[in-house]
């Protein structure tokens, strides 16, 4: 049967006793469980995306921080200027 829930999105846990065919008050209810399981299935997707993409982004930063150039280009200040490097 139809899961029944109460203020509109909250679960009961309990569950429509009448035949589905007899049933007037939860007419497709099949459907709509079904378009709310593909729903979070996308956006599950939406997320798995972003968190690749922060993936790709975190290694590209940490292959670049190495780099020849970065090093040529870096330039130390010296706080002492009683020592010499």
């Amino acid at each position: 049967g139809c899961p029944l829930v109460r203020d509109v999105f909250e679960l009961t846990g309990d569950f429509c006793r009448v035949p589905k065919r007899k049933c007037h008050r939860h007419y497709c209810w099949e459907k709509l469980r079904r378009a709310e399981v593909d729903l979070e299935r996308v956006r599950v997707w939406y997320k798995l995306d972003e968190l690749f993409e922060q993936e790709r982004n975190v290694r590209a930063a940490m292959t670049n921080r190495a780099g020849l150039l970065a090093l040529m280009l870096h330039q130390t200040i010296q706080h002492d200027p009683l020592t010499t490097d």
